[in-house]
């Protein structure tokens, strides 16, 4: 628990941080790269640690991943300049990727699977405490202490971490045996993922959609999956074994988790860019706005861990995807001129249905699988929503932007070509330098079309929940408590 709150907090202190940062360091070009590094690295050591430990020690191998992020944070906290602060949350996303699966699986492997998401819910719940205290423990570090407390003040939750696990985690002997890295099937994955999230990352913020240089990444991306899925189909000891697809509970889980991530990712992305660019919030209320999601994600996930045992995984699952779909059907029927009331509401169903969603499908595939399969499945399942959520961001960014442009070439020549083709990404009519140049019949008719952008944008997001909501049909009717008990391999 304390691990996890480690990894969820983190990311909310260095948000708020991050203006005082970019104050100290420069570097403002490079204010993004601080979050989609840290995603892209910690996307790559999920499925790698997830392998491990199957294989290796998981007491081990949590105390190496949080010894890799105390590394990370330390750096973190010395950085001299901007670039470095990137090169230096690089490596703690590999800690944080790491202790983010190895904690999920843990809790999979010391629980038998009708205890799984009770606890599940549990530790998920970690994540409304960290949603509510980041934001206010990155304001009091920025405005009492130095921002480097932002990553120091890591140091003594790790060091209390440590001296639990190692206290109190203690593994059966097992036996011992020669173990075959997957050696090429690391490297070939490894490489797809780092050319597809750069890809979708670059995407998120490009000024315009899909150039063709995105497009050539994202074609050599999925031409390196398909090496990996021969590579893995030979290897003896596979990253990701392609025979945990033929299951079919894993199969359809592994799906649902993919869309419900789309679904509140989108929102969270989005949602912020409404409340300040459309309904005229600062920034700061336009944030207090997502605590809702985050709560009511935390709120799903403790529903979901009761009612998982006595209704079974496809009716949890159902009810999730539903109020996703609802939040994303809300928004769309009141065509993106919706007061901050409804936007609350319809983030609430979301961030909801992301709990429930969530937890039901990360349950069902730890009782999908052997005990001694437990760690790639859940690091796989773990993966797809990443991604999920970083496809989200990139195709919902995608759609509104050309509907932006689309909406700037309608107004013809009566305003300057430099001053349209500067508001031509949304991000900068939420600058008030920029706004202050805009004329005012200008202004109304470009949050006329940012709101119109911002619709279209929902409209495919609810598309993708309404397909998520058919898809959990077929999750089985069964529930935790119904799964064969196997013995755990921890104490």
């Amino acid at each position: 628990m304390l691990v996890i709150f480690l990894f969820a907090i983190d990311a909310t202190i260095v948000s708020t941080a991050m203006p005082t940062i970019v104050a100290r360091l420069g570097g403002l070009e490079l204010y993004s790269w601080v979050f989609s590094v840290y995603m892209l690295t910690s996307a790559l050591a999920t499925p790698l640690f997830g392998k491990l430990s199957d294989l290796y020690s998981r007491r081990r191998l949590m105390l190496i991943g949080i010894a890799i992020f105390v590394i990370g944070s330390t750096l973190c906290g010395a950085a001299q300049s901007m670039e470095a602060l990137v090169i230096f949350r690089a490596i703690q996303g590999l800690g944080g990727g790491a202790i983010y699966a190895l904690s999920f699986i843990l809790v999979g492997v010391l629980y038998a699977p009708g205890e799984r998401a009770k606890m599940q819910g549990i530790i998920s719940g970690i994540w409304g405490v960290a949603s509510v205290l980041g934001p206010l423990a990155g304001g009091v570090i920025v405005e009492n202490w130095s921002w480097r407390w932002a990553f120091f003040v890591n140091l003594p939750v790790t060091a209390l971490a440590i001296g639990l696990i190692v206290a109190g985690l203690k593994e059966l002997r097992i036996e011992k045996r020669a173990h075959k890295i997957d050696i090429a099937g690391t490297f070939t994955l490894l490489s797809a993922l780092l050319l597809l999230f750069y890809a979708l990352s670059a995407e998120s913020f490009a000024a315009r959609p899909m150039t063709a240089a995105i497009a050539a990444i994202l074609v050599l991306a999925l031409a390196v999956l398909v090496i990996f899925y021969f590579v893995e189909r030979r290897a003896a000891e596979p990253i990701m074994p392609p025979d945990l697809f033929q299951r079919g509970l894993f199969r359809t889980s592994g799906a649902v988790a993919t869309l419900a991530a789309m679904g509140v990712f989108g929102a969270i992305s989005y949602l912020p860019l409404y409340l300040q660019g459309v309904a005229g919030l600062a920034a700061s209320r336009a944030g207090m706005v997502l605590l809702f999601v985050s709560i009511a994600w935390t709120a799903g996930s403790l529903l979901a861990g009761q009612a998982l045992n006595r209704f079974g995984y496809r009716a949890v699952a159902v009810t999730g995807m539903a109020l996703l779909a609802a939040g994303y059907s809300l928004f769309v029927a009141l065509e993106s001129r919706g007061s901050v009331f409804w936007v609350i509401i319809s983030g609430t169903l979301i961030g909801t249905g992301m709990g429930m969603a969530n937890l039901t499908t990360l349950v069902a595939v730890q009782n999908s699988v052997p005990h001694e399969r437990i760690g790639v499945a859940t690091s796989t399942v773990m993966l797809f929503r990443t991604f999920g959520g970083a496809f989200a961001v990139s195709l919902m960014g995608t759609v509104l932007l050309h509907h932006m442009q689309s909406g700037l070439s309608a107004l013809g020549a009566s305003y300057s070509s430099a001053l349209l083709a500067k508001l031509a990404h949304p991000q900068n009519l939420l600058e008030p330098a920029t706004r202050a140049q805009i004329p005012p019949a200008l202004l109304a008719a470009m949050i006329d079309i940012l709101g119109d952008a911002i619709w279209y944008a929902f409209f495919i997001g609810f598309a993708f929940m309404f397909g998520g909501v058919l898809l959990s049909f077929f999750l089985s009717a069964d529930s935790p408590a119904e799964s064969p008990k196997e013995a755990p391999a921890l104490e």
